[in-house]
């Protein structure tokens, strides 16, 4: 494995991959080789964490662990669920975030993931649309798809939140009118 600084690892105020209740879900989604870790971890986010847009929720977790309990969360907070299962599980992961037509930014993850990586080292996952939703975009670990040439892949990858994501997401009153009006634009 190639050396990775231990950020990648290391729990954050938001990507509390300390948690116990975070611990104990990455063991028991943890499969016989690290491969088929990252894509239990995935799956569980994609199809277990509901997104507001989608359920009228009004409840805006930020940290990994709200997200977790809540069981719902905006891109940013499945993003950061995701990176702290990964981290919990041992696996090196970061955030990413992607420009979209309108400015705003979109909140993903990157795990390092050599065996299935099509780079043979991080994996692009996005997990915004379960797999039977009709907008999925047909690849499993990117499920929204980029709409070109006004939407793209910013090259940063962050070993914790933006500051910039974390302020907004801080400064939200609810998860609807964070939607409304104050997702982050990058």
């Amino acid at each position: 494995m190639m050396h990775l600084d231990a950020e990648f690892l290391a729990p954050t105020t938001l990507i509390d991959s300390d948690d116990r209740d975070i611990i104990a879900l990455a063991a028991a989604l943890a499969g016989d080789n690290p491969a088929e870790t990252v894509r239990n971890i995935f799956v569980y986010v994609r199809d277990r964490i509901t997104h507001p847009a989608d359920t009228g929720g009004t409840h805006l977790a930020v940290s990994a662990s709200d997200t977790l309990h809540s069981r719902e969360g905006v891109c940013y907070a499945q993003a950061h669920l995701l990176v702290a299962l990964y981290r919990a599980a041992g696996i090196p992961a970061a955030l990413r975030y992607q420009r979209l037509e309108d400015g705003v930014l979109h909140g993903v993850a990157t795990v390092w993931a050599p065996d299935i990586s099509e780079v043979g080292g991080f994996l692009l996952v996005d997990p915004r649309y379960r797999e039977n939703d009709p907008r999925h975009s047909g690849d499993f670990w990117r499920t929204r798809a980029l709409q070109a040439p006004f939407e793209r892949n910013l090259p940063t990858i962050h070993t914790d939140v933006a500051p910039g994501v974390a302020a907004a997401m801080r400064k939200a009153t609810d998860a609807q009118e964070f939607l409304r009006s104050g997702l982050p634009r990058g």
